[in-house]
């Protein structure tokens, strides 16, 4: 049965004109003319087909259909009431939109979601990945990870953690080498990334000797890179926060005792007009515990 409900002036109308006795008094109570309280009550009788008030002297005498429909306007009123104050008593959710490198997302990020949301609570956490510089007030972003030297204009950045270089391959490739021989790694594939350290950083800091004529494959994104490493197609040079989560898991080894210290680093970045928020300071707090954690991954194998 399809029944036109009618509107909630049309039954404020009502339920003042039958709770005051007066059409004067019910449009006191609610700001309108005695015009409109008359106009809403005959829209009304004529929505119904029925008749809602007779007149007593300067009174009107509330019919019993018109009496069962403004105690029906009353209770509505009612649990709409509560469940506003419901509402209105539990906190509004706290939003977060963090921007961070795709390889940092997936890599570093996504692994540890489960233990970040523990931490980061009550919050609408959104991550965009990108390459790109974001503009905090343009894209709507609070905050980003950034991967450098910390040093970016009117942008308020804070140190989070250093990060560590080091080979890593699958262990069955691992499995298969002499990795105290110096000329270990000679006849690997090099894996590299578009990062500011090198192989031949890190050959530098060791006891190995590359092969003459070493075979270095490039990737501009390290989660390709890595992934390419874990296939057993080549030994990377994994970058801390990255590589962490796979070592942990074994589907990465860290074979060597030598470390490389970037000269980059994570940095927290906003906007320096940005205010400091709750969620902001869980994640930065977090952040920061868990890239440190994942260095001394590394530095356990020392």
């Amino acid at each position: 049965m399809n029944i036109r409900l009618p509107s909630t002036k049309a039954l404020a109308a009502l339920e003042a004109t039958v709770r005051l006795g007066k059409a004067t008094l019910a449009a006191q109570e609610l700001g309108i003319t005695q015009a409109a309280i008359s106009h809403r009550l005959s829209d009304l009788e004529e929505g119904l087909d029925r008749k809602l008030f007779v007149r007593n002297g300067r009174k009107l005498r509330a019919t019993p259909e018109a009496e069962a429909l403004a105690e029906a306007a009353r209770g509505s009123r009612r649990i709409l009431e509560s469940a506003i104050e419901e509402i209105q008593r539990k906190p509004a959710p706290r939003s977060l939109t963090i921007s961070m490198l795709p390889a940092l997302a997936s890599k570093w990020l996504a692994p540890h979601l489960a233990d970040m949301l523990k931490e980061v609570r009550d919050t609408d956490l959104r991550v965009t990945a990108s390459r790109d510089f974001v503009d905090f007030e343009r894209d709507g972003v609070d905050a980003a990870l950034r991967y450098g030297l910390g040093k970016w204009p009117n942008l308020r950045c804070l140190h989070l953690t250093n990060e560590m270089v080091t080979p890593v391959m699958s262990p069955d490739l691992a499995a298969r080498l002499d990795i105290t021989a110096p000329d270990a790694l000679a006849r690997l594939t090099l894996l590299q990334c578009d990062n500011p350290e090198g192989w031949g950083d890190w050959f530098q800091l060791s006891d190995l000797q590359p092969g003459p004529e070493p075979t270095t494959l490039f990737f501009d994104e390290d989660a390709t890179m890595i992934e390419a490493a874990v296939a057993g197609n080549g030994v990377a040079l994994g970058r801390s926060a990255l590589v962490a989560h796979d070592i942990r898991s074994g589907r990465l080894v860290a074979p060597f005792a030598h470390n490389l210290t970037s000269q980059f680093g994570y940095w927290f970045v906003q906007d320096a007009a940005t205010p400091d928020t709750v969620s902001t300071s869980e994640f930065l707090e977090w952040t920061r515990a868990n890239l440190t954690r994942d260095a001394e991954v590394l530095l356990s194998h020392d």
